[in-house]
């Protein structure tokens, strides 16, 4: 669009030409053909008046979508049938898997109590739980007294070491005081482990942590 421009000059000088403003300005200077002085920024303040502002645009309108959920797909969550009865419980295993994690925590050196009460924990009546934990840790009581009468076997065996060291110094007159010193200690450990085969062949309930370990 162009735009009529009227200037009158600091030295008198009138002039007016039109020019088409790029960007609301000048495309480049102009001066007073008379003195010559910069008449830009007066054709500036010109165009500035004549030029109306682009009215701003409204932004457009958001739309939301609420989408309602279909009842169908609610219902059955509602209408959810009960579990049948006898079927085992979220978070409980089989009886039969029960018993035998039961029966390794015996033998891990569980108390019976904390055993009867995972049991309980599975389903079992504390009747049943008591029953077949007493069965399970007398079962480790056998295991702990086969370990025990092996112990006393090889104790008696490492016992003997020594005095059978003695009699063959004996025998050939002469003593070798570091193999003495050696059969004396594995006739220690020998009688140690007597000691403890007894321990847990008369009193097995005393020994705690896991048979295999023993």
């Amino acid at each position: 669009m162009m735009i009529p421009i009227k200037i009158q000059c600091v030295c008198g000088q009138r002039y007016a030409f039109e020019v088409e403003p790029v960007n609301g300005r000048m495309a480049s200077p102009i001066a007073c053909p008379a003195c010559g002085a910069d008449g830009t920024i007066a054709a500036n303040a010109i165009i500035a008046e004549n030029v109306q502002p682009q009215p701003a645009v409204a932004p457009k309108p958001m739309v939301r979508l609420h989408i309602a959920t279909p009842v169908s797909t609610i219902q059955p969550a509602l209408s959810a049938p009960a579990p049948r009865p006898g079927a085992p419980l979220t978070g409980r295993v089989d009886p039969a898997k029960a018993e035998i994690e039961a029966r390794s925590k015996i033998f891990w050196g569980d108390p019976p109590k904390d055993v009867v009460q995972f049991l309980m924990m599975q389903g079992f009546s504390h009747e049943d739980a008591a029953v077949s934990v007493r069965a399970m840790f007398q079962e480790r009581a056998t295991a702990l007294q086969g370990v025990g009468i092996r112990k006393i076997v090889t104790g008696i065996a490492l016992m003997a070491v020594p005095v059978v060291a003695i009699l063959i110094f004996a025998h050939f007159r002469v003593t070798f005081i570091t193999l003495l010193m050696l059969a004396i200690a594995v006739g220690c450990w020998g009688a140690w482990m007597f000691l403890r085969g007894s321990i847990m062949v008369l009193v097995p309930k005393w020994e705690t942590g896991d048979v295999s370990d023993k």
